[in-house]
């Protein structure tokens, strides 16, 4: 073995890939929040789904990177399993822009003459204090490095006219007919579950196909094994996902393998048309390889598209089917928030709209302990309404965790900018979110243990604990109407909404003020009316702290 052209292809292909990552991770940092507004108005039907998702692979240079976040989006319930399912249609065609970079770039130029003075000027840039300008110069760095990667594994993959020996051990392969072609499917799809980048793993196949390695009909057969690899990263980052996460990354690896399989069962009329539209002979002008190849892969994910577009609805139902029927037989449907991360990309800056719509989901979600708080206090005792309570709140116990944990990862990733603040200002409001969870829970136990006491609120406390809850509900309608109206909490800055919120807070004081008082008198100091207002007083003293705590998820750092 030459060990010393296996340094040098390995050492390309990282630098290949890291560049690949800078340029990515950069263009988040610069267009993060855009291409989050993006995302969320392009999905309203299966078109426009399928050209954002064409647009953000396009832009960010990476299908792993865009469907791991269409996966992370989907478990935050941002967007529906149709329209990711759009999007990751879009990625598909959107990745066949790296092979027509490649194959008119990588190949026709000296690559270092253009490359190095990239890698300069992002360097001179990078050092810039202004977020912006830091992260364009990021990116001329990873556009530089990409090329540069691409420049050494071009040469270090000698030419087979001039080396026909190092092209005798895949000789044996090339010439078993059709068998050749499932082959290199099989061995694309390897290639890219291993390095977990179908750009990287493309650039391997075309200029292995130039410099003579394999036949054409090979390197179309990486092609298509390449499409099926590529899906391995996204039902990684669904393991931990729940139920829909899951289906998610399911409808991409169905996709995937259907255009894979009719894709072989029309090889010969396909490539056929390829052949027909790109001029020169693939067997005899290695020039014209790499634009055949790029022909292919675009042809070919554009046509799977054309055909499967139509049938979204019905892939939805299928992956839902066996989603729901396996975690049926397993028990399991796990609703969690993970850190997701596609091969060597990290898509932290545009995965933190997955993390606010889950602090938001929070934050809705616990209005229901407001709804339930104020039956079990004004209503009938409930039992059932009272374990609901308990039960919600241990579950927001574990999705606090869940959501610091990922705050954690976050944070070691050495996020940067406004996302910084905006971790600050989310661990805030989930620590608030969940104390108030504790004191709905508190409340529950409460009025649990004086039913069993036979102990309840009288009239007036009752009146008193009724004014009470109408505070919350309109304290509260200030962070969900606002939130509602906003992509991220920086609304919840504005003044108005501030004072608002601190109104109806000196409100609730007032009230508990005023109603301690009439605890004090005699009436309630005989045996028989101390208890109830005992519970009165255990009771606005949590309510007291629910207003508190929503004063303080309004006012948290943004």
């Amino acid at each position: 073995m030459n060990w010393s052209l296996l340094i040098q292809v390995l050492g390309g292909l990282g630098i290949f890939i890291y560049g690949m990552k800078l340029l990515s991770e950069s263009l988040q940092r610069v267009a993060g929040d855009r291409l989050r507004s993006f995302l969320s108005s392009m999905t309203r039907n299966r078109v426009s789904a399928v050209f954002s998702g064409l647009f953000i692979t396009s832009t960010i240079q990476s299908s792993s990177a865009t469907t791991v976040l269409v996966v992370g989006f989907v478990n935050a319930g941002l967007i529906s399993l149709a329209q990711a399912i759009g999007v990751i249609m879009g990625a598909n065609i959107g990745t066949t822009i790296t092979a027509w970079i490649v194959s008119f770039l990588g190949f026709k130029f000296n690559i270092a003459s253009f490359a190095l003075p990239a890698v300069a000027a992002g360097v001179i840039l990078n050092f810039s204090r202004k977020e912006s300008r830091s992260g364009w110069g990021s990116f001329l760095i990873g556009f530089g490095f990409l090329f540069l990667g691409l420049d050494y594994l071009k040469s270090s993959v000698p030419d087979s006219a001039k080396d026909p020996e190092s092209f005798l051990f895949l000789q044996q392969y090339t010439n078993m007919g059709f068998n050749t072609i499932l082959l290199f499917v099989l061995i694309g799809a390897l290639l890219t579950i291993v390095i977990q980048s179908s750009s990287a793993s493309t650039t391997i196949t075309i200029t292995l196909a130039f410099s003579g390695y394999i036949p054409i009909d090979a390197a179309y057969g990486m092609i298509l094994g390449e499409n099926i690899g590529t899906t391995i990263t996204a039902n990684l980052a669904a393991i931990p996902g729940n139920r829909n996460a899951k289906k998610a990354a399911l409808a991409h690896t169905m996709f995937n393998v259907f255009g894979v399989v009719w894709a072989l069962l029309f090889f010969k009329l396909f490539t056929g048309i390829v052949d027909d539209l790109i001029p020169g002979d693939p067997l005899t002008d290695k020039e014209s390889t790499r634009f055949h190849i790029s022909l292919f892969h675009t042809m070919f994910n554009i046509t799977n598209t054309l055909i499967l577009i139509w049938f979204v609805n019905t892939i939805s139902k299928v992956v839902s089917a066996i989603v729901d029927g396996l975690a049926s037989k397993t028990g399991k449907d796990k609703d969690s928030i993970r850190l997701l991360q596609a091969g060597a990309v990290k898509t932290t800056e545009l995965a933190m709209v997955e993390l606010v719509e889950f602090t938001k989901k929070i934050i809705r979600d616990t209005y229901d302990f407001l709804r339930l708080t104020e039956q079990i206090l004004l209503q009938p005792y409930d039992a059932a309404r009272v374990l609901q309570v308990l039960k919600k709140e241990e579950e927001l116990d574990q999705v606090r965790t869940e959501v610091l944990t990922y705050l954690n990862q976050i944070q070691e990733t050495g996020i940067t900018g406004n996302y910084a603040k905006d971790v600050l200002g989310i661990m805030e409001r989930v620590k608030a979110v969940e104390e108030m969870g504790d004191n709905f829970a508190s409340i529950a136990r409460k009025m649990r243990k004086s039913h069993r006491q036979k102990v309840s609120l009288d009239k007036t406390f009752g009146n008193s604990v009724k004014e009470q809850m109408d505070l919350l509900k309109h304290h509260y309608d200030i962070l969900l109407v606002n939130l509602d109206q906003s992509e991220t909490f920086d609304i919840l800055g504005n003044p108005q909404i501030r004072n608002q919120s601190r109104e109806y807070r000196f409100q609730m004081i007032r009230s508990i003020k005023k109603n301690d008082s009439k605890v004090k008198k005699k009436k309630y100091q005989k045996k028989d009316n101390l208890m109830p207002a005992l519970l009165y007083r255990d009771v606005s003293r949590n309510l007291d702290n629910i207003s508190r705590l929503l004063n303080a998820a309004i006012y948290a750092d943004v």
